[in-house]
């Protein structure tokens, strides 16, 4: 049986998972057997996500169309299509709380934003990145592998999403033009030129401006004159040594304004 003691808005909860199954008990006083006073109970709007096996991987503030659930982090995905890492996406739900005990690590293979970036400055082709190819990081042994959930410094995210920074980084340094990466992510999002472009709100794209707007911090480019008669002058890139951890921070509205052009 594993026990998880939870603070939600200053009222104490206790998850009990016990047999593959997950219940939420109450933190309480007892009251004499001779009181006729009725007490309430709150029931929190929280989603807790589990594995198959019940066990939990983390808990997401409900929204006004929700009410408590347990819910396996599958049916979240393919059912509720619920997000906690990019709030001005469509479907977002606050993150309340995160179980960091080793028997929940396997649920998520595990990475830094130093990995993300190390895999995706290796130069490729655009085929590269079609799905299952080598550059399409969800499913590469090396990234994703298939993994429903990736964890990045202790805080977990769809595989998918973070699968979109790859591709937006190496297309920049292609492009060198934040709007025209962007529209590039969009039309491959799936990685299939016949598939629609993605125009939602949805967090594939957020994703892609992400790994955009870090790859326009890192890299800036230059001229030289070239060494023969064509061409006459040389791109140069320079490398400007961004924080990796830069990755891990969400869309600002600020940028969401200037950038998220799928909007407009």
């Amino acid at each position: 049986m594993e026990k998880i003691d939870l603070d939600i808005d200053g009222q104490p909860y206790l998850i009990i998972t016990k047999d593959e199954k997950t219940e939420l008990g109450f933190k309480g006083n007892t009251t004499p057997e001779t009181e006729e006073e009725s007490h309430d109970v709150d029931i929190p709007n929280v989603l807790i996500i589990t594995r198959k096996n019940a066990d939990v991987l983390f808990v997401l503030r409900g929204g006004d169309t929700d009410s408590f659930k347990v819910v396996t982090a599958q049916d979240l995905y393919d059912k509720f299509k619920y997000q906690w890492f990019e709030p001005l996406a469509d479907n977002y739900r606050e993150l309340l709380y995160v179980n960091d005990a080793d028997y929940a690590k396997d649920a998520y293979k595990l990475f830094t934003w130093t990995d993300i970036v190390t895999f995706s400055l290796i130069d490729r082709t655009p085929l590269a990145f079609r799905p299952n190819c080598e550059g399409d990081w969800k499913s590469n042994s090396v990234g994703g592998g298939g993994y429903l959930l990736v964890m990045i410094n202790k805080i977990p995210y769809w595989t998918d999403a973070v699968g979109q920074i790859p591709f937006s980084i190496d297309t920049y340094r292609m492009n060198r033009n934040i709007p025209s990466t962007v529209e590039t992510g969009m039309i491959w999002g799936t990685g299939r030129r016949s598939d629609a472009a993605d125009r939602t709100n949805t967090y594939d794209n957020f994703f892609v401006l992400r790994g955009t707007l870090y790859a326009s911090q890192r890299f800036t480019y230059g001229i030289k004159s070239g060494d023969g008669t064509y061409p006459a002058v040389d791109v140069v890139e320079k490398d400007n040594a961004t924080p990796d951890d830069t990755l891990g921070n969400s869309i600002t509205p600020e940028e969401y304004d200037t950038y998220a052009i799928w909007k407009k």
